[in-house]
């Protein structure tokens, strides 16, 4: 099956693609007017929809959809970007992969990106949805302060992976617990200073860490995604 995506996508509305995706129908698939397509918004609903290929536009009509109940786990990984942007891009496509619900972009101490645009984050966690045939494309937020996120997440299982060998950490397998709303954050190259994992601590952070070696930034969020999945398979 191959999947597509619309914003917009409604019972019995008719959606006009852009130009990449109707690129991809036409050209690369083949596809003709008439022909059916499964199509997602992105929102848990599945609809299957009538192609109707123009000249100049390329539309669905949908004809009939149902909704795909999201999973009881929710997993926010906050992630501080590398310089590299590729890295974090890599990131963004297998975390979509596996399963994530929401990506949150951290400013820390020793960051080497204070500023980010999401227009590229957004493509390609939507190529990710597709490929992976999922229903529900991840929430990617803008760039917030290690700090300011802190004090905002809702999550009720909270934990901050660290390399401060003198600071207490637990394997995060033996830290989440159940099926529950579960924030993980992941600090950049320099790591965490120790002044912001004690500010996680003291905001119910558990400090936990991903095993005994030393990963890169972009690695270490792709285990905690993992790691959490393997964990709610058991």
């Amino acid at each position: 099956m191959n999947l597509f995506y619309h914003a917009s996508a409604q019972m019995n509305a008719t959606i006009i693609f852009d130009s990449a995706e109707a690129t991809h129908l036409v050209k690369v698939l083949r596809k003709q007017s008439g022909d059916i397509i499964d199509l997602t918004d992105g929102q848990g609903n599945h609809f299957r929809a009538a192609l109707d290929i123009g000249k100049k536009e390329t539309k669905a009509i949908v004809l009939e959809g149902r909704f795909i109940q999201p999973r009881s786990e929710f997993l926010e990984i906050a992630i501080a970007p590398t310089k590299n942007n590729e890295r974090l891009e890599w990131f963004v496509e297998k975390a979509v992969e596996i399963g994530v619900e929401k990506i949150t972009l951290l400013h820390c101490e020793h960051s080497e990106r204070p500023h980010l645009k999401l227009d590229r984050l957004h493509k390609i966690a939507v190529s990710a949805m597709k490929q992976s045939l999922k229903f529900y494309l991840p929430e990617i937020s803008e760039m917030t302060s290690l700090r300011q996120w802190l004090s905002e997440t809702s999550a009720t299982q909270k934990c901050i992976a660290h390399c401060e060998a003198d600071l207490p950490r637990v394997f995060l397998k033996n830290a989440i617990e159940g099926k529950s709303i579960v924030c993980i954050a992941i600090g950049p190259e320099g790591d965490f200073s120790k002044a912001e994992i004690e500010a996680a601590m003291s905001s119910g952070f558990v400090p936990v860490s991903l095993g005994s070696s030393r990963l890169r930034t972009e690695t270490a969020a792709l285990v905690a995604v993992h790691t959490f999945e393997l964990i709610h398979q058991l």
